[in-house]
């Protein structure tokens, strides 16, 4: 496959320049959280994990994968879970043909899903709103997309559509209500508000008679420099100097209720170019630790916390090192998964199933034999309660 093919896909996680331009100014301050004293390591779990992923048809199209092969393909490798997106805009122009097949076949292989419904989806470009709905590009650089009423209104519609269409469907065990909706993201950083959040929650709840647990997730490179990027609220000081600070993770936890999910998205390492060089963030060391604070905290809580991404394919900074990747490897992955069964979590997705496949289908078997490793060795973990 030619590096053109996957141009698409490095387009969906390129740091924003103009995050990086905002960046600079803080740049002087960046080391002061260094001086805070290291949290206790945090012990790992006895318990296998339940190692899940996530797909979608659109990012394995732009790979030249054959969706339906590619599905059938991770439900031999037995993951607990996998992870599905009702993309709106798809849904307006061609109906729910593609996410049926993907729901009825789940249904017949007893594959678990979780399904993401609402205005955010995975992948670039992140909202999925038909044009005939709202015109992105006329919003403002950072605008609360919610603050349309008319957009709530379409959303809240498509919401009920798509529950009611697949809330009978034994293979579905929770429901992601948005995809890091508290996150800015995309093109031009759009995030929802709580207040919405909440209106779609409340909306699901009512719709799914099965009562199943509803997953928020959010974005958590722990990087505090291009965390602060992401942030809605923009830079946080308090954050910046190691004190508790307003988050997207707190603020999914409050809209959340007894036994609903808090998601968190996890990735180590990730490509930019900045000045014309490229570069590469990676995460704070004491991440793991950090993550187990979230952990804990979820849990005095009475609410489950997962990892809805670890990222387990590259983020570079130009499509020329897709295929070389700078930012993970196949090894990387293993100790990323490490940390993760170590800070605590029983419940962890994997990013980048379609990478997977697709470098096998073009001689390199190293990137899915390090998940089947990993689910082999995790094989003992319980299967997710289907609803029927």
């Amino acid at each position: 496959m030619t590096l053109p093919r996957i141009q698409s896909l490095v387009r969906q996680r390129r740091v924003q320049v103009l995050a990086i331009v905002l960046l600079v100014p803080f740049l002087a301050i960046a080391p002061l959280h260094l001086f805070m004293p290291a949290p206790v390591k945090a012990h790992g779990v006895a318990a296998p994990v339940q190692v899940g992923t996530s797909f979608s048809p659109m990012r394995a199209g732009s790979l030249g994968l054959d969706y339906r092969g590619a599905f059938k393909r991770l439900e031999a490798l037995h993951f607990r879970v996998i992870r599905l997106s009702s993309y709106w805009d798809q849904v307006d122009k061609e109906g729910y043909d593609q996410l049926d097949w993907l729901m009825n076949e789940a249904q017949r292989a007893r594959q678990p899903i979780v399904l993401t419904v609402g205005m955010k989806a995975l992948g670039w470009p992140e909202f999925f709103v038909p044009a005939s709905v709202t015109d992105l590009t006329s919003l403002q650089q950072g605008q609360d997309v919610a603050a349309d009423p008319s957009l709530r209104a379409a959303a809240l519609a498509f919401i009920e559509d798509t529950v009611r269409r697949y809330r009978d469907n034994p293979a579905l065990v929770a429901w992601q209500i948005e995809n890091e909706p508290l996150n800015r993201a995309g093109p031009q950083r759009l995030w929802i508000d709580a207040a919405f959040l909440r209106d779609e929650i409340s909306s699901v709840r009512q719709l799914d008679r099965h009562h199943r647990p509803l997953i928020v997730n959010a974005f958590s490179h722990f990087n505090f420099v291009f965390d602060q990027a992401s942030a809605r609220q923009g830079f946080d000081l308090r954050q910046w100097l190691g004190f508790d600070a307003d988050s997207a993770e707190r603020d999914s936890l409050a809209v959340l209720d007894r036994g609903d999910v808090l998601g968190l998205d996890v990735y180590t390492a990730i490509g930019y170019q900045f000045l014309g060089q490229d570069h590469l963030s990676r995460a704070d060391a004491d991440w793991p630790d950090r993550l187990a604070r979230v952990r804990d905290l979820a849990k005095r809580q009475g609410k489950q916390a997962w990892i809805t991404e670890a990222q387990a394919e590259p983020w570079e900074s130009e499509q020329a090192t897709y295929t070389d990747p700078k930012s993970t490897s196949p090894g990387a992955i293993r100790n990323v998964f490490e940390n993760l069964k170590d800070a605590g979590y029983s419940t962890v997705l994997f990013w980048g199933s379609e990478y997977w496949l697709w470098r096998a289908d073009n001689g390199d078997s190293r990137w899915i034999d390090a998940i089947k490793a990993i689910l082999q060795n995790e094989s003992r973990a319980p299967s997710m309660s289907m609803t029927l």
